[in-house]
């Protein structure tokens, strides 16, 4: 499903604590500072949990990807993104070092996506706590490469980006969460698997977030136009048990990763809507 219309869903509580009271927020399924404003949950998230919640969107939305937004124009509600600089180490042709500061769209727009075993889930018995990463893959989506190397007389370039915890993780996890309410309501769940990473009660979000690594578990969302493209899926069990699992990949007609979550149970006697 590629998120192209706004769309509104009054939820009347906290999609995490349950509780109705007369303070509920709105919640964006994608980060309004990703261009998130396509699906949106109203009177979806109390203040405590807004509070909670929110603070995994910090360091990949705010620290890691801000040359990116700048790049692409992204909207942002406190920083004026096109005025900032941002420095890229390098080394020059002649073997010398130095620092280029560059505004939004004159930058490469660099993003270093991390990537991961599929939801340990599926293979339990490996799996103790957090998140493995496997690997990496660097893509730019500003100016193009070849013509900035020229310009600046580039021979190489030193990108350093921080991972704090499991912010980026979560951050996926959230997304998945929140889209699944959007499609099916939050009274479509048997049981939230996700909701203790969400809210930090507990350190694993590994168990049900990966990458989907050969299409197997779900299909591949393949390369498509858009910033974001995120689709569901459900796997139902021998048992009878249905699990919903959401496909999400950002930036998706490039080659970045498409990752997975396996976000929580149905009830059985919900029916979804295709």
């Amino acid at each position: 499903m590629n998120l192209i219309r706004q769309k509104y869903f009054k939820i009347g509580r906290c999609i995490y604590c349950d509780e109705a009271t007369n303070r509920l927020t709105e919640e964006h399924v994608v980060p309004f500072s990703l261009g998130g404003n396509a699906i949106v949950l109203k009177e979806a998230c109390c203040e405590s949990c807004r509070v909670i919640t929110s603070k995994c969107e910090r360091n990949p939305i705010h620290d890691n990807w801000a040359e990116v937004r700048a790049a692409l124009d992204f909207p942002s509600r406190k920083r004026k993104l096109s005025e900032e600089t941002f420095p890229l180490d390098v080394i020059l042709e002649d073997g010398s070092k130095t620092t280029i500061d560059l505004k939004g769209r004159e930058t490469l727009g660099l993003v270093q996506f991390l990537e991961y075993n599929p939801p340990a889930v599926f293979s339990p018995n490996d799996y103790k706590s957090g998140v493995i990463v496997t690997g990496g893959k660097l893509i730019g989506f500003g100016v193009n490469k070849e013509d900035f190397i020229k310009k600046h007389k580039i021979k190489g370039f030193r990108l350093k980006t921080i991972f704090k915890g499991n912010d980026f993780e979560k951050m996926i996890t959230k997304i998945a969460y929140c889209f699944t309410i959007a499609c099916w309501g939050l009274d479509c769940f048997d049981e939230r698997y996700v909701l203790p990473a969400i809210l930090n009660k507990k350190d694993d979000v590994g168990y049900w977030m990966g990458c989907n690594l050969d299409g197997k578990i779900i299909p591949f969302i393949g390369k498509q136009s858009g910033n974001f493209v995120i689709q569901p899926s459900i796997i139902q069990y021998e048992s009878g048990k249905r699990d919903v699992i959401v496909g999400l990949k950002f930036f998706p007609a490039s080659e970045a990763p498409e990752y997975i979550v396996v976000v929580g149970s149905l009830k059985s006697d919900f029916e979804p809507i295709q």
